[in-house]
């Protein structure tokens, strides 16, 4: 994938292997010793795996033998199946070990899926080692690593986390500490999405401050009910429900409206890709199904619940929505 497909080399340089095993032969060659689990030989050319195993790897395909090994797992395994490998490996981990995962589960999810488990054990950490670009280029100079959550919840002890943070930097990578639930946002594919939409909301922020000199308390609720709408009919009614419900002319004349200084550049180039959207993405949107959608400040929502309901059904009920949220990988 990444040389075929994606282009990588061209892209952005390096070499490969890229991605887990460029990884694992990283923390090989500063001294680490490490064991890479990989069951299907064909994901490298015969070069490749000469690589990886001449930089120090020892390369298994058992995960459970691997799981008996090191104190740090990090896996960089395949999309949909992360949460049955964890859940294989996680009797054999050693005391006090951690699971790291990078782009194909979110460590909350993850937590959530191994709850009883994890209870059981009561000493394995969740976190990440999330690459945040494709290892093994030349972009590739940090790590994201999950810590506290914003609510206060903690994955991970300060002992793991120590030993997360020194192994990162001893492949002479930053170690970004986060909050586990941002961890997605700024770290997977949809950094797309949070880049352009923070650049909207900052563009808002300037204008409606400097500009229009509107109060504090109405940029906020009209910033959360703008991301709140796309956001809920998207999770109901997917990209073509949400092109289906918003008339593209209109949005494109409303917010022409809120083009006031020439230092607007990302206004500027939204209303230019919206003007001349393909008009294939639009034709297809017209047979699509706009499902129920009830538009709510999911935050005063949650308080709600603690406070009406309370107790393990209010509990109950955030926890199953946020895994909702989460639910795509």
């Amino acid at each position: 994938m990444y040389i075929n497909k994606l282009k990588v080399p061209e892209l952005y340089g390096g070499e490969p292997p890229y991605g887990g095993s460029r990884m694992a032969m990283e923390f090989a060659q500063a001294g680490h010793d490490v064991i890479l689990a990989e069951p299907d030989k064909n994901k490298l050319t015969d070069e490749m795996w000469g690589k990886v195993e001449e930089s120090g790897v020892k390369v298994i395909n058992d995960d459970i033998e691997s799981a008996k090994h090191g104190e740090v797992h990090i896996l960089f395994t395949p999309y949909g199946h992360t949460k049955s490998i964890a859940k294989n490996i996680l009797p054999y981990l050693p005391k006090d070990a951690v699971i790291l995962t990078t782009c194909t589960v979110f460590p909350i999810l993850l937590y959530e899926s191994l709850r009883s488990e994890l209870k059981k054990r009561g000493d394995i950490g969740i976190s990440s080692m999330h690459p945040a670009t494709v290892p093994g280029t030349l972009q590739h100079n940090h790590y994201v690593i999950g810590g506290a959550a914003l609510d206060g919840k903690e994955y991970i002890t300060k002992e793991q986390m120590k030993k997360c943070i020194e192994l990162a930097e001893s492949v002479n990578k930053k170690a970004y500490v986060v909050p586990i639930d941002i961890v997605p946002a700024i770290s997977d594919m949809g950094v797309l999405i949070t880049a352009v939409a923070l650049a909207g909301i900052l563009d808002y922020y300037t204008v409606g401050r400097e500009v229009i000199n509107a109060p504090k308390k109405m940029i906020k609720q009209q910033i959360v009910a703008s991301l709140q709408t796309l956001a809920s009919i998207v999770e109901t009614s997917d990209v073509d429900g949400l092109l289906k419900t918003i008339d593209m002319e209109l949005l494109v004349n409303s917010a022409s409206s809120m083009y006031l200084m020439e230092e607007q550049k990302e206004l500027k180039a939204a209303l230019d890709i919206l003007s001349n959207l393909n008009n294939g993405i639009l034709e297809k949107s017209k047979n699509a199904k706009v499902n129920p959608t009830t538009l709510v400040a999911s935050q005063s929502l949650i308080n709600e619940l603690r406070t009406i309901i309370g107790g393990k059904a209010a509990d109950g009920a955030i926890k199953r929505s946020m895994k909702k949220l989460f639910m795509s990988h």
